[in-house]
């Protein structure tokens, strides 16, 4: 223990802060992914405008990427000054996995008390519990993007347990 390497214990110190915020405050993580994500848009709308007009001499004409940058420009400030928007599709994306993946798995249930599978109720179960909160997210806004936060910030937690108990045992 006294040979420890401080600057190892980084990594999965902050690994488990963050996913403590990510787990306590889902909602706010969610809103500040979003609103990185509008501002990386934006910076890649700026610099395509850029390249179009300083480098190539471009008009929307002559240049199929100075459309594209506007574009980047308008979609990004929408997203920065609207985080929510973003964290709404995002939910709405959850929604539709969830609901695909659970009747699948109430079929994959169906299907295998059909073949005369012991554990056929065990898809079932979990294809309904995939349709119910499929269901869930589509009536509260943000709810799934919040869950899958919150879902992240537990396999961060996790591994950065993981991480510190293998910094903590490593022998030189």
């Amino acid at each position: 223990m006294k040979n420890i390497r401080w600057d190892r214990l980084v990594l999965p110190v902050g690994g488990i802060v963050l996913g403590l915020f990510l787990v306590f405050r889902p909602w706010n993580a969610t809103a500040a992914l979003c609103s990185l994500i509008g501002w990386l848009i934006l910076l890649a709308g700026c610099i395509g405008m850029v390249n179009a007009l300083a480098f190539q001499r471009a008009t929307c004409l002559s240049s199929p990427m100075l459309p594209f940058s506007v574009a980047g420009i308008v979609i990004g400030l929408f997203f920065v000054l609207s985080p929510g928007t973003l964290v709404s599709l995002v939910g709405m994306l959850v929604c539709v996995f969830l609901m695909v993946t659970g009747m699948t798995n109430i079929q994959a249930g169906v299907q295998s008390r059909r073949w005369g599978s012991r554990t056929w109720w065990l898809p079932l179960a979990v294809g309904i519990l995939c349709v119910v909160l499929g269901i869930y997210a589509l009536l509260a806004p943000g709810a799934g993007a919040v869950m899958v936060m919150r879902l992240v910030g537990v396999m961060m937690l996790c591994s950065a347990l993981v991480n510190l108990i293998s910094v903590l045992t490593w022998r030189d």
